[in-house]
C-alpha cells in the first residue's frame, strides 16, 4: 500500500468507520514497531482489509493477499492494486504470489493474510489453509494473530483484537506438509482464542 492510500485510510476512512462502526481495538502493542510480519486474521467481510488497516498504527504499512478473481475484474483491478493487494490463485501453489509476499516481508512491511481463504460472514470457524504458515516460516518473521468481531452492521460494534506473536521458531524454516499442518493449527487456535478475550 502506498503512502497515498495510507493517507486516505487515516484521513477519510478512519473517521467514517469510527462513526458507522463503533469499535474497540486491543493488542496493538503486539504489532512489531519495525520489520516484516505476517498478520493472520479471520475473514468476515470484504471490508476487512480496509477496516483493519485503519486500526493499525499509521507508521506500519500493510499489504494484503487477495483472491486473483478481484484482479480479473477490469473495474476492481485498479482499486485493489492501489490498496496494495497481492493477487493469489487460491487452491494452487502460486509462486508469483509467494515471491511478492517475500518481497513485502523483506522490505519490512506487514502482510495481511486471511487463512480461511474465503469469508465466513457469521464468523463460524472454517478450516484454514496452510499458505499463511508457509509464508511466515519461509520469511522467518513474527506471526500476529488477530480477530475481527463482526459482522458489519451500521452503528454496531466491530472490534479488532490483536494477539501476542506466535512462537513458530521450533519449526525453523521447514515447509514440509506435516510442519505446515502443525503451524497452521497453531495459527488457527490463536485466532479463534481471541474471540473470547
Amino acid at each position: 500500500m502506498g503512502n497515498k492510500f495510507y493517507n486516505f485510510t487515516w484521513t477519510v476512512l478512519r473517521p467514517v468507520f469510527d462513526l458507522i462502526y463503533p469499535r474497540k481495538v486491543t493488542g496493538t502493542e503486539y504489532l512489531p514497531a519495525e520489520g516484516g510480519f505476517v498478520l493472520c486474521l479471520n475473514h468476515c467481510s470484504a471490508l476487512d482489509p480496509l477496516f483493519v488497516s485503519s486500526r493499525i498504527p499509521r507508521r506500519r504499512r500493510m499489504y494484503f493477499m487477495a483472491k486473483k478473481e478481484l484482479f480479473d475484474n477490469k473495474f476492481l483491478r485498479p482499486f485493489v492494486t492501489w490498496l496494495g493487494g497481492i493477487p493469489v490463485d487460491r487452491g494452487h501453489a502460486d509462486l508469483s504470489a509467494i515471491r511478492a509476499s517475500m518481497k513485502v516481508l523483506k522490505d519490512g512491511f506487514g502482510l495481511g493474510i486471511f487463512p480461511q481463504g474465503t469469508r465466513s460472514k457469521d464468523n463460524t470457524p472454517t478450516p484454514m489453509l496452510p499458505g499463511a504458515a508457509m509464508i511466515a516460516l519461509r520469511g522467518g518473521v513474527p506471526v500476529i494473530p488477530a480477530y475481527i468481531d463482526g459482522p458489519y452492521r451500521l452503528f454496531h460494534h466491530v472490534d479488532v483484537r490483536f494477539g501476542a506473536p506466535l512462537d513458530l521458531t521450533d519449526f525453523g524454516k521447514r515447509c514440509d506438509s506435516a510442519t505446515l499442518v502443525q503451524a497452521t493449527a497453531r495459527i488457527e487456535e490463536a485466532i479463534w482464542a481471541l474471540r473470547n478475550v
